[in-house]
């Protein structure tokens, strides 16, 4: 039986761990955050235990050391002496030590690893997970087959999930795609985006704009600062001021408005230096005010507006 994912754009890795499911080796995969590297690992543990009729979630046969647990030598050492202590139930079938996070594993425990990896290698195999390449110690990495994952372009991914809902014609544009982005963490939240993009704007003529994206998903603040740094940018004093009457009527706290102005900035587009630094600057300015408690709403329009009266000057 073949191994398949339902990863997009990483038909390569697919391919060659499915060349090596029958006999696996060691292994260590690397990726950017979200590349679907633990979606991978889940699969293909699934497809080498099916035929055996063994669960992924069955300790006898598969121990998860994640980054949740404590990365100390001592509990390293416990825990992989406990599991390869006791051989394989059924012959030619190997049991799996899955290291994910590898990156925040401490070298000296890295280096407990090596020993129990070369005795155990003959009912054994080690999975390291990891966003860089470098992560791992070179000893343990020469006794893995090396797979990077490739970053998918969230362009790819929503064309990809908008056919999969069946929507393959919705044109959604580079500016919302950008927004919503910046709103999911994951794959599966760009998913969940997209399907309620196609719900909503499914007969919609023209593209999906940044602004139908807001709309949906954006609190009233965030547009809000948005459209507040537009007329910084802009230097609109009235305009700023009627936007911050308009802010502190939603009830936002202090710190919420500077998060928000912190997400709004990048929807602002490519900025002259200079002025990406003035706006950068104060965010900054703002998030000391809140460190010496001067959290009042005047406190940062107070900042906003000399900052400005400063420039006129």
């Amino acid at each position: 039986m073949p191994f398949e994912s339902k990863l997009v754009g990483q038909e390569d890795a697919v391919n060659l761990l499915d060349t090596i499911l029958p006999d696996p080796p060691h292994l260590f995969l690397s990726g950017g955050y979200g590349s679907g590297k633990t979606t991978l690992i889940n699969e293909f543990l699934k497809a080498y235990y099916a035929p055996h009729g063994i669960s992924i979630k069955d300790c006898e046969w598969t121990l998860w050391l994640s980054s949740e647990q404590d990365r100390g030598i001592h509990c390293i050492r416990q825990s992989v002496a406990e599991f390869v202590r006791h051989s394989s139930a059924r012959a030619g079938v190997y049991r799996f030590i899955v290291v994910d996070d590898a990156d925040s594993l401490p070298m000296i425990s890295q280096q407990a690893l090596r020993r129990p990896m070369e005795t155990h290698s003959h009912t054994t195999r080690f999975i390291f997970v990891s966003r860089h390449g470098t992560d791992l110690i070179q000893p343990l990495k020469s006794r893995c087959l090396h797979i990077e994952l490739d970053m998918i372009s969230p362009h790819i991914l929503v064309k990809h999930f908008c056919k999969e809902i069946g929507y393959p014609t919705l044109d959604i544009s580079p500016s919302a795609i950008a927004i919503f982005m910046s709103l999911a963490q994951t794959p599966t939240e760009i998913k969940n985006i997209c399907q309620i993009l196609c719900r909503v704007y499914g007969t919609k003529t023209g593209p999906i704009a940044s602004e139908d994206v807001i709309n949906l998903f954006a609190s009233p603040s965030f547009s809000l600062c948005l459209e507040l740094l537009r007329a910084y940018v802009k230097k609109d004093r009235q305009q700023m001021m009627l936007t911050f009457l308009d802010i502190w009527t939603t009830g936002i706290s202090y710190e919420d408005f500077l998060h928000e102005l912190t997400s709004s900035v990048f929807q602002l587009g490519i900025l002259p230096p200079s002025i990406n630094q003035d706006i950068h600057q104060l965010i900054l300015k703002g998030w000391i005010s809140f460190a010496q408690g001067k959290t009042h709403s005047l406190d940062l329009m107070r900042l906003f507006f000399i900052e400005d009266s400063r420039d006129a000057v």
